[in-house]
């Protein structure tokens, strides 16, 4: 799915969960006058304080769909982010309300009525908060998107919360009428809990904050997956609505030329928009570090040491720094299915992945003479 089929999908989705939660709100609210609960009234008010958030999320998603310009070279990705930050605001404001609410009726007890028809009610508003979730978390999976996933999250709250206002909501026809009002403050907690998650990360996404280490690592993988490629040396991440922005250092072999180290940038640039979430990637090659290393061994099965270079049907592939080894990747010798010309073909090959020295026992004069002048180191020790 590419970025403007994304944005579309995501907001087809908040659309459908808007108009789905503001008819769950005011039904909720239907139901809390009709049986007196002022704990089915707080859960109609936290329903509502669902609406602003996901409705945020469409408006967001809307406006990152139109395309970029001289002002806007990046797009519009973070109207998602500004939207998700405007919905905070709201969500405290409901929350005042809740917790007023509740507090008052603490004082001023008031007897439940229609308890069945509340009862039954409530289960089934409990179903559809839950299908809700299922939807969301599956669109968010799908897109990438923070505030959809942040609504799922919420929604994924609104089940457990409906089931203690079920709860709260019998207990109080059995004459325990504060219990309602309890679970009604204790509900505007969370609401409240919600809405300074929904602030930071929105906060987050605007000032430009980096990805997590994990999030970093999984980049940098694809990044090493490149042939030719000599280190990573730094990556800058971000995230812009519901995608993230790369930019990368990176080094190649010294006895690249200017249009080699290129095409090494490109690949890079192409492997990270590839994944699911980047939108955009900008690599810069830097000078070499003559202190890295990157080393082949050809191997048989099991990582078993060959004598031979050209026969063998694996190389593994090191780095080293410092005098000190990190195993990368073990890789298939592409000459070793050949009946002639095995080490030739393995040669070329290794010189296609940036390897500055192999070792091995034995090699053929003319694949030795190929990765020589390549530069490249041959050991036989």
């Amino acid at each position: 799915m590419d970025s403007k089929n994304t944005l579309i999908y995501g907001a087809h989705v908040a659309r459908n969960v808007s108009i789905i939660t503001l008819a769950l709100s005011f039904s909720k609210l239907i139901l809390a006058y009709y049986t007196n609960s002022v704990s089915i009234m707080a859960d109609s008010y936290h329903s509502f304080a669902d609406i602003i958030p996901i409705s945020a999320a469409w408006v967001g998603l809307k406006i990152a769909q139109k395309p970029r310009n001289e002002k806007f070279p990046y797009g519009y990705y973070k109207a998602e982010n500004l939207a998700t930050f405007v919905a905070s605001i709201f969500i405290f404001i409901l929350a005042y309300e809740i917790i007023t609410k509740s507090i008052s009726s603490i004082y001023h007890h008031s007897e439940v009525a229609h308890t069945l028809l509340g009862s039954v009610t409530m289960i089934v508003f409990v179903g559809i908060s839950y299908a809700l979730h299922l939807y969301q978390h599956s669109a968010a999976k799908k897109t990438g998107s923070q505030a959809l996933l942040a609504n799922a999250r919420e929604t994924k709250m609104d089940v457990v919360f409906s089931s203690f206002v079920l709860i709260g909501f019998v207990l109080a026809s059995m004459g325990y009428t504060w219990i309602g009002s309890t679970v009604g403050f204790i509900i505007s907690l969370f609401v409240i809990h919600a809405g300074c998650q929904s602030m930071r990360d929105s906060i987050l996404s605007l000032m430009d904050a980096g990805l997590s280490r994990e999030e970093i690592e999984k980049i940098k993988k694809v990044i090493l997956e490149t042939p030719r490629l000599r280190e990573v040396k730094r990556i800058y991440a971000r995230r812009s609505g519901p995608f993230v922005m790369v930019e990368a250092e990176i080094s190649v072999p010294a006895n690249l030329n200017v249009n080699q180290a290129h095409m090494v940038a490109t690949e890079v640039e192409k492997r990270l928009v590839e994944l699911k979430e980047v939108d955009h990637a900008f690599v810069h090659v830097e000078p070499p570090n003559n202190s890295v290393r990157i080393i082949a061994i050809p191997v048989r099965e099991k990582g078993v040491p060959s004598k031979e270079f050209g026969s063998a049907p694996y190389f593994e592939i090191y780095r080293e720094y410092n005098n000190k080894r990190v195993f990368l990747k073990r890789i298939e010798n592409p000459g070793a299915s050949l009946e002639k010309k095995k080490g030739v073909k393995a040669a070329l090959f290794l010189i296609e992945h940036g390897v500055d020295r192999v070792e091995v026992l034995n090699i053929g004069d003319d694949s030795r003479k190929i990765l020589e002048d390549s530069g490249i180191i041959i050991s036989t020790e």
